[in-house]
């Protein structure tokens, strides 16, 4: 039978838990950036970098933060129309995708009752161009990663070799120990592996 003791030290540790879980959440939500709606569309929360983002991807010149810029409204009312039409109570849209100077802007659109509350997470990614160093992460060597890369750019054997300051031969064998290390056996496929597996092309 638990003592006072022992009740009392296991509502102690609930509540340690329970407050380091409030500190992550809320370490989340400052980081992707969280806007609250009113079920009339008006903002009822927006963290400083929702906010910020915002600014930057809207163009937003005006401080008045009780509203959001209209083109991302009339995405909100589309999802909302969708929800509306569909049976599911509890639903995640797909996302809205902003890309901007190697940067991309994700905005979620999250509610569990229509016509209640409406949740915004917004997310920047950096948008990674494909370098022959991003192929090196492939496990190839920087020869063999410069090779591929010259490969994505849609250049012939002979090309890579004057680019490269190399020999047909030895282009043809370097592809030859690409392919062997991605388990592919073309060009292409090499090309196709290589995007899917630095997230650069969905499945």
């Amino acid at each position: 039978m638990l003592t006072n003791a022992d009740l009392k030290n296991i509502n102690t540790q609930a509540l340690t838990q329970m407050q380091q879980e409030l500190v992550q959440l809320s370490r989340t939500v400052e980081q992707l950036g969280t806007i609250v709606l009113t079920s009339d569309l008006k903002v009822y929360v927006m963290t400083p970098k929702a906010w910020e983002l915002l600014r930057e991807y809207f163009s937003i010149s005006s401080d008045a933060r009780t509203h959001l810029p209209e083109n991302l409204l009339r995405w909100i009312r589309h999802q909302i129309s969708q929800l509306n039409q569909s049976e599911e109570t509890c639903s995640l849209c797909l996302p809205l995708q902003l890309e901007r100077e190697g940067k991309q802007l994700v905005v979620r659109l999250i509610t569990e009752q229509l016509g209640k509350q409406y949740l915004l997470l917004l997310e920047e990614k950096i948008l990674h161009s494909l370098s022959a160093e991003l192929l090196e992460l492939l496990g190839l060597t920087k020869r063999e990663a410069e090779v591929l890369f010259w490969v994505t750019q849609d250049k012939s054997d002979k090309e890579i070799a004057t680019i490269l300051n190399l020999s047909a031969g030895t282009i043809k064998k370097h592809l030859e120990h690409i392919y062997q290390k991605l388990g592919v056996q073309t060009r292409i496929a090499a090309v196709m592996y290589a995007l899917k597996s630095l997230g650069m092309l969905k499945c």
